[in-house]
């Protein structure tokens, strides 16, 4: 029997992330005989530094080793009632016991914020549990010892994975194990404090320690990852999944044996392949040491003969095993992504491998960016295409005329019959729609400059104080568009302060679907009749006159064709098709609007609106349930202290709307020119030709905040039009950094449309 060569799980993370940053880091131990293996922590990349990691393990392991025994928490679940109250005492418990006091008060402000974020977070997770298990009459004691009465963390398996059943032992010491009484099951929890950006390597890492806690203790354990920092996010994984999928394990495992083996003068051996998307993090890729020692980063192979099991075993050597060892291939180009999952954009520059992305990166944003005449507007469109494909309804704010045209098809008839086939199943599925507020070129939009909600509409909320915090977040949006409607001048904040009281009021005294812009203009010119007591002490009486008499005269000027006539605007109607089967498509024209005043008004109420519906009508994490598409953002949402109407409304879906399954999509020439918030809400950027050295220079400044910035960024410059590369969530290897070209559009494209125009196509589609 040969002798099992012996890594730790961390080194089987790094692997599992980019094999040969794995190789480089075993190669240096060998040869530099360290006692302890080299390991490059590349899923760290800096974040950690920011809320105290180190302390921040070092605090809660302490914790948890002590809490199943602790008559103090024993004494809090005993005393305290609910789950604010036990949060609030664990904390202080947690803050006062097990928190090295010194070491928190001499980091930075930043780090003290990000640590304390991180611990409530934590505590609010087990605060819950701890809560629902009291409320289930399980007795405090035995709720510690579901809890915390676990200890075998360290773990310590051989697995007989080589191909003639050579040995690799593992060794690993998990961050928590405890029996969950909510399922019935064990679950093995890894909290990390980084931000989600490898997500599936880091909870194989937590289905490692599961499988490993199985053949040694026979438990069949879940697996998670709890990511506490910035932001608080849970992945989690059935143990039934884990078994089943047992087999990448063995693969990985018999691959980091051959890979440890190679040799680069002879060219023998399994040569391991890089990941390239980690580039930027890894310190063998200085001065080209990667290329130079083992050639482009594709080329590289990875034991296979593991295949899924056939029956339900358990044990590790049932599983079939052959002794085929594949190279790692690239995509077909031919062979279009049929993954529901996926979103196809089209095909790498050299025709070495499709183009796609995962659907889930829509729920993050998207911001797509480049010169005029770049094709971002295509790509944008295909985008939005994609969008339908997956059953997610769109609505597009359409400033200039592009966009009506997704009413057309495009012409196939010279596709390849893959293409052909994703056109019809498009056009079997669209239902495009096209609206114009206060015209009637295509189906007429008016609107309510004042949509408002009770508290009670807020009920989906649980928390009390949040709710309220919503509520008056949306009174202080409808507010602000008011002002700015008005366009009065004088004090700002005083007159948004004065709306939003009398708001505050109105919806206490009315309901608030029936409050019109007539009940705020009679409270501007005499708001002591509402209730409101001493208005002059908040602005000046000659101000609010003079914001009364511009709303009246926009009531009743040529302004108020937004307010009256045609269809209300009604979201939950625009993502029900009007035919069973169909997916909305949406698309509201501004370019029969009178002025740039009324395109910010609209599209800052259209935001305003949109916000108000999800939070009132969406369930919080449910999925994708609409894109909501602008084009030309930079008019809407500019950098700097500019503030057009629209420009808080946008930025407050950019930050929030993912939570409620709202996506973001919007294009730019100048990278420059677009409020930088909005840009560090998308997690997904694609990248057209730019030509200015200064929007390279800001398009670099998004990837510094996690290393440095990716090489092929300066390529960018005069690159050839219709031509993008792609930064997202889990992106392929094989995309990373390579230019793709969009795929043709299923929908027509070509020169802007008047209203004239749009209303003779929408008169022949009628």
């Amino acid at each position: 029997m040969i002798n099992p060569i012996k890594f730790n799980v961390s080194q089987v993370h790094v692997a599992a992330s980019c094999p040969r940053i794995f190789y480089f880091d075993w190669e240096q131990t060998k040869r530099n005989n360290l006692k302890c293996p080299r390991i490059t922590l590349i899923w760290k990349a800096g974040a950690e530094k920011t809320a105290l990691g180190s302390l921040f393990h070092n605090a809660i392991e302490a914790f948890n080793h002590a809490a199943g025994n602790s008559q103090d928490v024993h004494k809090i679940l005993m005393e305290k009632k609910g789950v604010t109250a036990v949060q609030q005492a664990l904390k202080s418990h947690v803050y006062h016991n097990f928190i090295k006091q010194d070491k928190l008060h001499a980091a930075d402000g930043g780090q003290q914020k990000g640590f304390i974020t991180a611990l409530t977070y934590y505590i609010s997770e087990l605060s819950n549990i701890l809560v629902f298990g009291i409320g289930q009459g399980i007795p405090v004691a035995e709720l510690l010892d579901y809890m915390f009465g676990d200890k075998r963390k360290q773990v310590d398996v051989t697995f007989q994975v080589g191909e003639k059943g050579e040995g690799v032992r593992v060794v690993g010491k998990l961050d928590y194990v405890f029996y969950d009484f909510r399922n019935q099951s064990k679950r093995i929890i890894d909290y990390k404090l980084t931000p989600a950006n490898a997500v599936a390597n880091d909870l194989f890492q937590v289905c490692i320690y599961s499988l490993m806690h199985n053949v040694q203790h026979k438990t069949q354990a879940d697996a998670a990852v709890l990511y506490l920092h910035p932001d608080r996010k849970m992945f989690e994984k059935k143990w039934e999944a884990i078994h089943g999928e047992r087999h990448k394990i063995y693969n990985l495992l018999a691959s980091m044996r051959e890979w440890t083996l190679y040799d680069e003068k002879e060219g023998k051996g399994l040569k391991p392949y890089g990941e390239p998307y980690l580039c930027v993090y890894c310190p063998y890729d200085k001065n080209n040491e990667c290329l130079n020692r083992l050639g482009p980063k594709h080329e590289g192979a990875s034991c296979k003969h593991w295949k899924p099991s056939t029956g339900a075993v358990h044990e590790p050597e049932t599983i079939i095993c052959d002794s085929e060892i594949t190279p790692v291939p690239p995509v077909s180009p031919e062979k279009l992504e049929s993954d529901s999952r996926h979103l196809f954009l089209g095909t790498a520059v050299d025709g070495s491998t499709a183009a796609s992305m995962p659907s889930s990166c829509l729920n993050t944003h998207i911001a797509v960016v480049g010169a005029a005449g770049s094709g971002k507007t295509w790509m944008a469109k295909v985008l939005v295409e994609e969008a339908i494909l997956q059953g997610i309804p769109v609505l597009a704010v359409d400033p200039q005329g592009d966009l009506v045209q997704f009413m057309k098809p495009s012409d196939s008839s010279g596709e390849s019959p893959e293409i052909r086939s994703r056109f019809e199943q498009y056009w079997d599925k669209v239902e495009p729609r096209v609206y114009t507020p206060g015209s009637s070129h295509a189906t007429r939009l008016c609107l309510n400059p004042i949509r408002l909600s009770r508290l009670d509409d807020l009920d989906n909320i649980d928390n009390q104080k949040k709710r309220r915090e919503e509520l008056d977040s949306m009174l202080e949006i409808v507010a602000a568009n008011l002002v700015a409607l008005a366009g009065a001048g004088g004090e700002i904040a005083a007159q948004n302060a004065f709306l939003f009281q009398i708001l505050k009021i109105l919806i206490k005294t009315m309901d608030p679907e029936t409050i019109s812009l007539n009940n705020i203009i009679s409270a501007l010119q005499d708001p002591e009749s509402f209730g409101f007591e001493q208005p002059e002490n908040l602005i000046k009486k000659n101000d609010r006159e003079k914001m009364g008499r511009q709303l009246n005269a926009f009531l009743h000027g040529p302004g108020a064709k937004l307010f009256r006539d045609g269809v209300q605007l009604d979201l939950g109607k625009m993502i029900t098709p009007n035919t069973e089967g169909k997916i909305p498509l949406n698309v509201i024209y501004l370019n029969a609007l009178a002025d740039d005043k009324q395109k910010h008004f609209f599209v800052a109420t259209l935001a305003a609106e949109i916000y108000r519906w999800m939070v009132t009508s969406l369930d919080n994490g449910k999925g994708t349930n609409l894109l909501f598409y602008i084009d030309e953002a930079r008019d809407y949402i500019p950098a700097g202290g500019a503030k057009p109407a629209a420009k808080d409304p946008l930025i407050r879906l950019f930050t929030q709307g993912r939570k409620y399954g709202v996506a973001c999509l919007f294009c730019t020439q100048s990278p420059r020119s677009v409020d930088y918030n909005v840009f560090g809400n998308c997690s997904t950027k694609i990248i057209g030709r730019m030509e200015a050295a200064q929007d390279i220079d800001r398009i670099a400044e998004w990837f510094q905040k996690i290393g440095p910035a990716p090489s092929w960024i300066k390529n960018r410059k005069g690159a050839d039009p219709g031509t993008f590369v792609g930064r997202w969530p889990d992106i392929s290897p094989n995309l990373e950094g390579k230019p793709f070209k969009g795929r043709g559009l299923y929908s027509l494209h070509e020169g802007a449309w008047s209203p004239d125009r749009l209303e003779s196509e929408n008169g022949k589609m009628d």
